[in-house]
């Protein structure tokens, strides 16, 4: 749910703290990067899977570290990435000891 204090702030200053031109830049480059694939579908289309994207976490997937490490929505992001993929590595102690029968 979007905060009432939100209001309070002035245009730039709410797009600054939210990264705003980061997630701009970002997706202009990516549009540039695949503009062959893009004329299939359109540019609306696009931006609007890669907000959506950004809004599910997934838009740090197979970026660069310096992307990832840009905002802290993207830093979280990945966390919870990689927290999905690896949460079941060591749980119960048992996962490492599985394929070791020596």
């Amino acid at each position: 749910m979007l905060s009432p204090e939100r209001l309070d702030l002035p245009d730039y200053e709410y797009l600054a703290q939210r990264h705003v031109l980061t997630y701009m830049e970002d997706a202009v480059c990516q549009l540039l990067e695949n503009k062959e694939d893009i004329s299939q579908y359109g540019i609306a289309r696009f931006f609007t899977e890669y907000f959506n994207s950004v809004c599910q976490g997934t838009h740090i997937l197979f970026r660069e570290f310096s992307f990832i490490q840009a905002t802290p929505h993207n830093r979280a992001s990945f966390l919870r990435a990689f927290w999905r993929c690896f949460r079941t590595v060591g749980k119960n102690g048992d996962f490492y000891t599985q394929g070791n029968t020596n």
